[in-house]
């Protein structure tokens, strides 16, 4: 009954257990449960001269079993600990031989303890999951301690008394399946299933008197409930990668490296001004000239495409006349510009007289506005 409770009890713990953590480091361990020694154990004497020889079995009533554990997990899924455990069994009966010998089927008391040593090698097997399953095996050394005594009035051979009270160490071997449940970060309830077997034990003791040895056997099943317990911190868990674009992985809660897109860079607005002279002249003024250098520093800073100069006039004189002045006018303007850097075969000089007037006049008038050389500087 309660072996059925404790399963139910570890079903109920699943629904609120956390995922399973990845641990490596130390651990300690300790629980409790039932000890079954397996029935029908080997009990005989040894022939030693002046008593008489026999071959028993004996069986016990279930009994109980505590053990604490000191071990080390490593990164791969294997476990090594020491263990050490205690279990306690009451003597039921010690049956007869059948040929003759009854035994001490109803007269008979005391119990076997034992106190095992034992150095484990655990293998788990992650699920990933709050459950975690896994297998064992151990070897290491058992004390064996039994105190019998026993009065078979009945015996056909004649009353029987028996008393034993020694203990021995013995070799011993055990088998280990268990389940680990997380419970909480670093904690871990264990339900674990032992089988330890131990060499015959021989035992001094006195039958009807005399001194005896008797020889043992011991095999015990273990069911045990338990809670582990980490001393270090959990690891954080596994970092996820994600693929970008550019074939590099990043986590999960990083961003890709940004796209390489190919812009074209804004080509600057052309840049217009107009350079004017004096009447019938083609040399430029001081202001003249401080416009021209101050263009040509602003068309620098960019990649020139063209530049194109066109010298114009106003209406005074013939038109032979004004067609050779504005000419002049425009290389004015494009030596000044090649003086300031701009390069010469960017330049485009165009002479167009009186025929693009700023504004029109009659013929043979002076006008400010009409003598000039209008520049435009446009960018690749």
């Amino acid at each position: 009954m309660k072996l059925k409770t404790s399963l139910l009890a570890a079903a109920a713990t699943l629904a609120t257990a956390p995922a399973a953590l990845a641990y490596e480091g130390f651990y300690g361990a300790i629980g409790a449960g039932l000890s079954y020694v397996q029935p029908d154990r080997d009990f005989e004497t040894k022939l030693v001269s002046g008593a008489d020889a026999f071959d028993s079995e004996a069986d016990f009533d279930n009994g109980i079993g505590v053990y604490t554990a000191l071990g080390y997990a490593f990164d791969n899924d294997w476990r090594a600990e020491l263990e050490f455990s205690y279990r306690e069994n009451e003597l039921r009966h010690l049956a007869g031989d059948g040929l003759g010998f009854s035994g001490w089927p109803d007269s008979v008391d005391g119990d076997t303890e034992s106190y095992a040593f034992m150095a484990n090698l655990i293998r788990d097997f992650d699920t990933g999951q709050a459950v975690t399953p896994y297998i064992g095996g151990g070897v290491g050394g058992i004390r064996i301690e039994a105190d019998y005594t026993g009065n078979n009035t009945t015996a056909i051979n004649g009353p029987l008394t028996l008393d034993i009270n020694d203990g021995v160490t013995r070799l011993a071997f055990q088998g280990i399946a268990g389940l680990a449940i997380e419970l909480a970060d670093n904690l871990t309830l264990d339900l674990s299933y032992r089988y330890l077997h131990a060499l015959k034990a021989d035992l001094e003791g006195t039958l009807n008197g005399a001194d005896v040895n008797f020889k043992h056997g011991y095999d015990v099943h273990s069911a045990f409930a338990g809670l582990r317990w980490n001393f270090g911190a959990a690891p954080p868990p596994a970092v996820e990668y994600k693929d970008c674009w550019d074939g590099s992985s990043v986590p999960l809660t990083a961003e890709c490296p940004p796209q390489l897109v190919e812009t074209q860079a804004a080509i600057p607005d052309p840049i217009d001004f107009i350079v004017y002279f004096d009447y019938d002249k083609s040399s430029l003024t001081p202001e003249a000239a401080s416009l021209v250098r101050e263009a040509a520093q602003r068309a620098l800073a960019n990649d020139i495409e063209t530049v194109v100069v066109e010298g114009n006039t106003d209406t005074v004189g013939s038109s032979g006349y004004n067609q050779a002045l504005s000419l002049r006018r425009a290389e004015a303007v494009e030596r000044a510009l090649i003086a300031n850097g701009v390069p010469a075969e960017r330049i485009d000089t165009r002479a167009l007289g009186e025929t693009n007037l700023a504004k029109p006049t009659p013929d043979g008038t002076r006008e400010p506005l009409n003598r000039r050389a209008e520049v435009t500087i446009s960018f690749e």
